[in-house]
């Protein structure tokens, strides 16, 4: 064994002096010193040239990772960087080096498209795992390949979710702008038809070349039209620029541009009177979630500075890929592109993950920011109504035997406390699919209220369920008779119900609660919760008010203030408080045996963790 891992190296030293072009020969190699090595893991990270923050998130990953007792499988996982050219002619010298080399396992990064597309098959046919962290063309994953996976939502829905925040904020007509290379090109085209789709008219359309550096005369095309805003595909720069010339010629309307202006190029080039540009980005600082605060705190401490959405990409994509060894128990490169082609959905700082067959992310989806006051302001809930209406279009296709609802009509409404809850009900089901739900409650008109028995009586008898009622006269008992009536409650409705939804009543002990929900998990029914307390991880759905629109402090709504066209903010706001805020246990759903399709769908806004994440306690911030 000995003496063929040393053979391997010396063919490796070879091929390696050559520049070899014998990607199928280095793939068998590949594959053999997989079988034979028990060392270090070794994986590729592609470093922008201009930005650090992606390889700083990569390299917390891997101190992480190599500080737990059991490092993975046992072993150190060790990271190899190479740094990204402006073409894929200026990086072909590293990709070659990375293939020739037999330890590499995987290869992360890229940030151009333009570089990823080609660069993956060179990484397909010499075997090596490619989890393509920024590239959106869509051409990546239409080659049928086996080891090539998107980290990045696609073109695709980049432009739908910004044809449905164009709807969402009121803008009726919008004037085109794009860049004459593919992915712009492309971008530009399937946000067209999105924007069509939407009833929104294209005043102008219009092409040009980046080199450029006076777009004045293309401006004057649509100068004196009447348009609501601009939507732009083009990289940091030419976007930079056409934004300033917009501005100096006194077109204010708010701008739409894709995810490159993320990078700290852009960030450079843009004026501070350069107001109201809005931007799809994969990461929101401001979630609360405990994987995320400790993920910043853990960077400040070891770079002195904020992580952006680069550092949360290279976070995740290690995450994921250690993820995937571990299920595979291998770093075989067939066994693991299988693994993680097929593993469970996943949840990282950035979202969602998952993959079809051809290595396209699924459930992952953009979040949205705004260029105000010189620098990037979170714009509050913008990116749910177009999840709602995805996981209501998905569920019409799925389930065309029933009436599914609109609820991207209904949230969309001023409604009751009480029909909203009814409605919240109506999406638990959707997501859950349960035909009987357990409800534990005081045969009072203040406990049935309390406890929705009889608001969701309409509901069950629409949705022909049957909702399973245990009473408990919770006013006329003690404590120790309480908890003696809720075991038995839970006891009837275990062995009768596909859901619970979990009591909520002053008093109750919330300890006993929480124990009583964890021995759910053994009949594997869901416990529902529309407590906005409730911390308990047992719970499957958490139900809240949305967090982010906050009505009583009209402050935090004024970054809509300007982009809106035809709306008042107040109104507006009124409008967002309605769309239902969704925390959910995926691990828990998992464990159930409940699909994940419905989840990615709707991609909730925040996710329980029942397991210990890889974090030390002492880490997270308070």
């Amino acid at each position: 064994m000995r003496s063929l891992s040393c053979l391997l190296l010396v063919i490796w030293s070879l091929l390696l002096t050559a520049c070899t072009t014998d990607l199928e020969g280095m793939a068998e190699y590949r594959l053999e010193y997989a079988r034979q090595n028990k060392g270090d893991i070794q994986f590729v990270a592609i470093q922008p040239s201009n930005s650090a923050s992606f390889i700083n998130g990569v390299r917390l990953a891997v101190q992480e990772i190599n500080q737990r007792p059991e490092k993975l499988l046992g072993r150190t996982l060790k990271i190899q960087t190479e740094t990204e050219g402006s073409t894929f002619e200026a990086t072909k010298s590293s990709i070659e080096r990375i293939v020739a080399d037999p330890r590499t396992v995987a290869v992360i990064g890229h940030r151009l498209s333009s570089i990823a597309v080609p660069a993956s098959v060179m990484y397909e046919r010499s075997q090596i795992v490619f989890l393509s962290s920024f590239a959106t063309a869509q051409t990546l994953t239409g080659h049928g390949f086996q080891y090539v996976f998107r980290m990045s939502p696609n073109t695709s829905v980049m432009a739908a979710q910004l044809a449905n925040v164009a709807t969402t904020l009121g803008y009726k007509r919008i004037v085109v702008l794009y860049a004459r290379d593919d992915l712009n090109r492309e971008l530009a085209f399937l946000f067209e038809d999105a924007a069509i789709s939407e009833r929104i008219k294209l005043v102008k359309r219009i092409s040009f070349f980046e080199k450029e550096t006076n777009y004045r005369s293309i401006i004057s095309r649509f100068n004196n039209e009447n348009f609501d805003a601009v939507f732009i595909a083009a990289s940091a720069e030419p976007t930079a620029r056409m934004i300033k010339q917009l501005r100096e010629l006194g077109l204010n309307q708010p701008i739409l541009g894709n995810d490159s202006l993320n990078n700290i190029e852009f960030a450079n080039l843009i004026s501070n009177s350069a107001q109201n540009i809005i931007a799809p980005t994969l990461y929101r600082i401001n979630d609360r979630s405990v994987l995320n605060q400790h993920f910043i705190q853990a960077y400040k401490n070891s770079y002195k500075t904020e992580p952006d959405y680069s550092a949360a990409q290279g976070y995740d994509s290690v995450m994921l890929l250690v993820s995937g060894i571990e299920r595979a128990g291998s770093t075989l490169p067939p066994l693991l592109s299988s693994t993680l082609r097929y593993m469970p959905a996943w949840v990282g700082l950035t979202g969602l993950h998952a993959f079809d067959a051809t290595g396209e992310m699924l459930g992952k989806n953009y979040f949205f920011h705004v260029w105000q006051q010189g620098q990037w302001q979170n714009i509050p809930a913008i990116h749910i109504p177009y999840l709602v209406k995805r996981f209501t279009q998905y569920q019409q296709k799925l389930h065309p035997e029933h009436t599914v609802t609109d609820f991207s009509q209904v949230f969309a409404q001023r409604m009751h406390t009480d029909d909203h809850r009814s409605y919240l009900l109506d999406l638990a089901h959707e997501i859950l699919q349960f035909q009987s739900i357990g409800v534990i409650y005081e045969n009072t008109p203040e406990g049935r209220k309390a406890s929705g028995y009889d608001l969701w009586q309409p509901l069950a008898k629409k949705k022909n369920l049957n909702l399973v009622g245990c009473e408990i006269p919770f006013s006329l008992l003690g404590g120790a008779e309480i908890e003696r009536a809720l075991v038995a409650c839970y006891g009837k409705l275990s062995l009768n119900t596909e859901a619970l939804l979990v009591p909520y009543y002053k008093g109750i002990n919330t300890t006993l609660i929480e124990k009583l929900n964890n021995s759910l998990a053994f009949f594997k029914i869901p416990a529902i919760s529309f407590d906005e307390q409730s911390t308990d991880p047992n719970i499957s759905l958490l139900f809240t008010k949305r967090t982010d629109v906050n009505l009583q402090s009209m402050r935090e709504m004024q970054v809509y203030s300007p982009l809106l066209s035809g709306l008042k903010v107040h109104e507006f706001a009124e409008r967002l408080k309605g769309l239902p805020e969704v925390t959910v246990n995926l691990l828990n759903l998992q464990q159930f045996g409940k699909p994940d399709k419905p989840i990615l769908e709707l991609s909730p806004d925040t996710y329980l963790y029942s397991k210990p994440l890889f974090i030390k306690k002492e880490a997270v911030a308070p």
